[in-house]
């Protein structure tokens, strides 16, 4: 399925929107250290500038203009851009920016209008900061290194890794016959959702964990409904055609980016040696595992407090309310993906892979 093609759905639009609200207005502002606060405070003014001057120049350039009339037509722009991020400022001016409640409140409703149509086109991506990648970084472990202290280069690479699965079964225990070498296109398809989901979330995966594992259960089918894959390639193109089925933003280059991804964390780092050549692999299956494992801890609590705080979705399920719109979570799907997750991490320390 092509990317073009995908549509978005009013109510996921809204969803989309309240995410993108938060990211786009608070967590540019919301900076971890305070030296960062006046660099946030600026983006975040640039980017609301931007849907501002998008929204006249959509304006500008649906009226009919006389050539001859407007010679000095590219000055009064200029002008008009320049009176805009004025009022655009006084209208900011003594609130808190790190509130994007508030800031969304003194929009104009054609501003707000425009931050949707960014969401529709996907131009609401580029406006985001880059996530820390951890998989794309360089990292460079020396062959040689000392024999009972871990070195600083090993310390780099470990620390920013997700941490590894403690006590990962052996293969054996689970799988008394030989595993199919298909069995990396599978995890191939969780891989590139995985990547999709680090992405989209901006890499904070555990911060909402419920709302997260309902993402990416909708575009790992492998995890979702045990679907299987012949290729690679099919594995990846898997989740590019679910992020259209669930109306989530892509790109041209997303196709591309989910490939390189997947690659680079099969190889594993570059210049690292042999002893890490897994490491990558077994840290993006880590991260799923816990990220499930703490959606499943959080699905028990809510099932434990539904009579308070709760609801009872279409299916049965028990759901938080505090979490919107939850379509495919579910206590017994985390559990068996959870189960899946094991036999992938033991496949992958075993000799097989």
């Amino acid at each position: 399925m092509n990317e073009e093609s995908c549509k978005i759905s009013q109510q996921h639009l809204e969803c989309s929107e309240g995410f993108y609200r938060e990211n786009v207005v608070e967590e540019l502002a919301l900076q971890r250290a305070e030296a960062d606060a006046s660099k946030s405070t600026k983006s975040m003014m640039q980017i609301l500038q931007r849907i501002e001057q998008t929204d006249a120049r959509s304006d500008e350039e649906s009226a009919e203009y006389v050539a001859s009339d407007h010679e000095d037509e590219g000055d009064e722009l200029d002008s008009d851009d320049e009176i805009q991020e004025d009022e655009l400022a006084n209208r900011l001016n003594g609130i808190d920016l790190d509130n994007a409640t508030e800031v969304w409140n003194r929009l104009t409703t054609a501003e707000k209008e425009e931050f949707q149509r960014f969401i529709e086109n996907g131009d609401i991506v580029e406006m985001l900061p880059e996530p820390n990648i951890w998989w794309a970084q360089e990292y460079k472990v020396d062959l040689v290194q000392p024999a009972e202290v871990q070195s600083q280069q090993e310390t780099k690479l470990l620390d920013a890794c997700p941490k590894v699965v403690k006590n990962i079964s052996k293969v054996s225990d689970i799988l008394h016959n030989v595993p199919s070498p298909a069995l990396r296109h599978n995890i191939a398809n969780v891989l590139a959702a995985y990547s999709f989901v680090y992405r989209y979330f901006l890499g904070d995966l555990h911060e909402h964990v419920l709302e997260t594992a309902d993402c990416l259960l909708s575009i790992c089918l492998n995890l979702k409904n045990s679907s299987v894959f012949d290729t690679e390639q099919m594995a990846v193109s898997s989740v590019i055609g679910e992020c259209c089925n669930q109306q989530l933003p892509t790109q041209k280059e997303t196709a591309a980016i989910l490939r390189s991804d997947v690659q680079t964390l099969f190889s594993g780092p570059k210049g690292c040696g042999k002893q890490y050549r897994r490491l990558f692999l077994l840290s993006a299956l880590s991260d799923v595992h816990q990220l499930l494992s703490k959606a499943k801890r959080e699905m028990k609590q809510a099932d434990s407090k539904v009579d308070e705080k709760g609801t009872t979705s279409s299916s049965g399920c028990k759901m938080n309310i505090d979490v919107p719109d939850l379509k495919h979570v579910d206590s017994a799907l985390l559990k068996k993906c959870i189960k899946k997750l094991d036999f992938y991490l033991a496949y992958a320390r075993s000799q097989y892979f």
